[in-house]
């Protein structure tokens, strides 16, 4: 009789389905996380241009009102790291930008005299870091690694000759 209840109670327990979901679970997790992380550092990505972006409008518009000159140039690079003509105690718009990263080109009439009829404000050489390295999952330690750049081009609208200071 005791062996018939031993044999019932294992009958039981390998017919039993306690337990199934959380092996289920077990096996998803790590494929949720990997998703989760994954959108994360995408939204980041988004977020990362569209900041770069406003930073080289910015720059661009500030820098389009302004007399053409070095010390204007200096400041509009710094408005489109910090936000503000000077970057003294201000974080950068998105971490590790610089001014060395900032571009300005201006386009000039036939035979580059004058004031510029253009100015182009532009990010180069900044690569988006990620938060998750997802990259040791697959074996590529730059993936994710992408570089971020944006350019903003504006019509010059200073109105005095060039090197006239007001």
């Amino acid at each position: 009789m005791k062996r018939l209840l031993t044999f019932i109670k294992c009958d039981r327990f390998v017919k039993s389905e306690n337990g199934g979901a959380l092996a289920e679970l077990a096996i998803l997790i790590p494929f949720l996380i990997i998703m989760v992380a994954t959108v994360s550092e995408l939204g980041r990505l988004f977020q990362t241009y569209t900041a770069l972006s406003k930073s080289t409008r910015a720059a661009a518009r500030y820098l389009s009102k302004q007399a053409y000159d070095n010390e204007e140039i200096a400041r509009a690079k710094n408005m489109a790291v910090c936000g503000q003509p000077s970057c003294d105690g201000v974080d950068p718009v998105v971490p590790n930008l610089t001014v060395d990263n900032i571009v300005i080109t201006p386009e000039f009439q036939e035979g580059g005299g004058g004031n510029p009829i253009t100015v182009s404000v532009s990010v180069e050489n900044y690569a988006f870091q990620p938060i998750f390295n997802l990259g040791t999952l697959i074996g590529n330690d730059r993936f994710m690694s992408l570089p971020a750049s944006s350019s903003t081009t504006m019509y010059y609208m200073w109105i005095e000759p060039a090197g006239v200071e007001e």
